[in-house]
């Protein structure tokens, strides 16, 4: 029989084992997630990628002149699962944008984003809905996670870990959860309307969406689709961005209630998101799509604080877009969509509304991370 000293022995060599195994197997981990990072391998715009993706961001929050609150893209790298890298920074706009930069992402892929604070004083975060993450990316204050604060502050940035995971297809707001209202930074009632939020588009995993295509409800490809249309519904305007697919892809800031522009017969999709408090009711004047998940088709969607709808349908006429409650309809919640019959669609251009006051400063192409970029 083995005495107890023995059992010890071999009890404490187990452990050792386990223990240098655990390690093994933590810094395998590790080399799988830092590899893409330092991957050289660089490959261009326009060089199909293999998925998985990782996507490496960095964004900054700053404080526009006017007083309103926004993101900017600072770096925006694509790693595959071959560890070739695309830096597709140049999609985006170099000026912070309301909403922010769109993030695009696929079922299965794996985001890190890091937050520097340009604006001097308190703290920003980003917080999402519907891609996974862990505690420690919920990106709010301790006493809601209890956990940690997990913001960027003016000396220290913070990031984020995001995961596109089965199921989590569509499109989700995220915006930030602790820059507040007043001294104490924790009043966090419509703050996020002063220009701190964006969205995240998770496509599905197998390429497909329903649309409704010439009246008939059809799946179709999402490479398929022309332009995304992302529209913020807040309090008091229309906030958009467009994202020309027929053109690398590339992110226009379309800023209040603007006029979107495409093609007779393409393929369009509406990301119609909410923030704020108010209660909405969106209509796109004379079209009808489906409802999510269903082939029953709709007009309108009332849409409450951080919900969120999608749909995709074919341009056919130009018409408007608005918010049908009176307070708002009234108050200018309003714009056209404009369908053109020409066939040149790269020529089809949406049309900016107002933006906020920009600085001179902004445009300058500075690299040290701390002023506009």
């Amino acid at each position: 029989m083995m005495s107890h000293g023995s059992f010890s022995d071999h009890m404490g060599v187990s452990i050792i084992i386990l223990a240098v195994s655990s390690c093994v197997l933590g810094l395998s981990f590790l080399a799988t997630v830092a590899s893409p990072i330092a991957s050289q391998n660089q490959t261009s715009l326009q060089q199909p990628l293999s998925s998985p993706m990782f996507h490496e961001i960095r964004m900054a929050a700053v404080e526009l002149p006017d007083g309103h609150t926004a993101f900017k893209m600072l770096e925006y790298k694509m790693i595959d699962s071959e560890n070739h890298t695309t830096d597709i920074t140049p999609r985006y706009s170099k000026l912070p944008t309301i909403p922010g930069p769109t993030l695009v992402m696929t079922e299965g892929d794996t985001a890190r984003l890091t937050l520097v604070n340009e604006i001097g004083r308190g703290m920003v975060s980003l917080h999402t809905h519907g891609a996974h993450y862990t505690i420690t990316s919920d990106g709010t204050l301790k006493m809601t996670n209890k956990v940690a604060d997990q913001g960027a502050k003016p000396q220290k940035s913070y990031t984020y870990t995001w995961t596109a995971a089965d199921g989590t297809r569509g499109s989700w707001p995220w915006h930030d959860h602790t820059f507040g209202k007043g001294p104490s930074g924790i009043n966090m009632n419509g703050i996020e309307t002063n220009g701190f939020f964006s969205t995240v588009i998770i496509n599905p995993s197998d390429g497909k969406v329903n649309a409704l295509v010439n009246g008939t409800p059809k799946e179709v490809d999402v490479k398929d689709i022309k332009k995304d249309f992302v529209l913020f519904v807040t309090d008091d305007a229309f906030w958009g961005t467009e994202i020309d697919n027929t053109n690398n892809m590339k992110h226009t800031p379309l800023w209040v209630d603007p006029t979107l522009k495409a093609s007779r017969g393409d393929l369009v999709r509406f990301h119609i998101q909410s923030v704020g408090t108010d209660f909405h009711h969106f209509v796109l004047d004379g079209y009808k799509w489906l409802k999510p998940g269903t082939n029953q088709t709709t007009s309108f969607k009332n849409i409450g604080p951080l919900e969120n709808h999608v749909f995709t349908i074919d341009a056919g006429n130009s018409t408007s877009y608005y918010d049908e409650m009176p307070v708002h309809f009234l108050s200018g919640m309003k714009g056209n969509f404009e369908v053109s019959t020409e066939a040149d669609t790269a020529s089809i251009t949406s049309i900016p509304g107002p933006a906020p006051i920009m600085q001179q400063t902004i445009t300058n192409n500075t690299t040290d991370g701390k002023g506009y970029n």
